[in-house]
């Protein structure tokens, strides 16, 4: 077990085409970027990958091969886009596998069939552990690194984050909301329509109005309630810019 307030990062190589990110980066030579991983109460996970200099249906076909995975296009930006994975059996996948190990994802990316996992393990787990039970379920998934460092602040804010959206919101607030940040909805000029963004999500733009409202509600009134509202995310922007409805 770990000493003190160190955390060990663990860094995995991924090559197997059988996990539909390093498929479709190396058909489509492109970037597959993880940007959100989240829990739904079906037990499931919904993956949010950007995709980068490539189309993203190359990641949605790659996906439609997987049984046990469905995706769709959320945001199409010819060459780039945000792509939905809905996996169904988290033992599957290794993301969620380390999802389940109660670690943090810094990173999971593929590029030209090359996938990259990087992790942080708390004080309080074993990460010979996590090494163990990643490979045990992941074969094919190696370990490359495995670094000792202190602990970052934005880290266990994240956390806390995480905590508030996961207990707090629907399962579809948080694809709603997650979405809409991912696709860029919330930047200014806003990187795609709520009547594009409803349309991909297969709602209404109103109903896509009354989640995305109820969802920052709820983020917003946690974070300022538990005296957490001057936070700030690793770009020094507060935790609530761009939630801001003045247009």
């Amino acid at each position: 077990m770990q000493a003190g307030n160190t955390l060990t990062e663990l860094e995995f190589r991924v090559t197997d085409d059988d996990y539909p990110f390093v498929d479709g980066s190396e058909t489509a030579s492109c970037q597959c970027v993880l940007r959100e991983l989240l829990p739904r109460s079906d037990d499931g996970y919904l993956q949010f990958f950007e995709v980068r200099d490539g189309p993203p249906q190359t990641l949605e076909r790659a996906v439609e091969e997987n049984p046990t995975a469905s995706a769709r296009v959320v945001d199409d930006r010819g060459d780039a886009g945000i792509v939905v994975v809905h996996v169904d059996r988290p033992g599957d996948d290794v993301a969620t596998t380390l999802a389940d190990q109660e670690v943090f994802l810094r990173e999971l990316r593929a590029d030209d069939g090359e996938g990259r996992v990087v992790v942080e393990v708390t004080p309080s787990k074993d990460p010979g552990r996590v090494v163990d039970t990643v490979t045990d379920e992941h074969p094919s998934v190696n370990l490359v690194a495995k670094r000792d460092r202190p602990p970052e602040g934005a880290l266990f804010v994240r956390e806390r984050v995480e905590g508030i959206v996961e207990q707090r919101l629907t399962d579809r607030q948080r694809e709603v909301l997650v979405a809409a940040y991912c696709g860029g909805y919330f930047e200014r000029p806003r990187g795609t329509t709520g009547a594009d963004l409803a349309d991909r999500l297969d709602i209404t733009p109103a109903t896509l109005s009354q989640h995305l409202r109820a969802a920052q509600r709820k983020v917003l009134s946690t974070l300022l309630e538990d005296g957490l509202g001057a936070l700030s995310d690793e770009s020094g922007r507060s935790l609530d810019d761009g939630f801001r409805d003045d247009e």
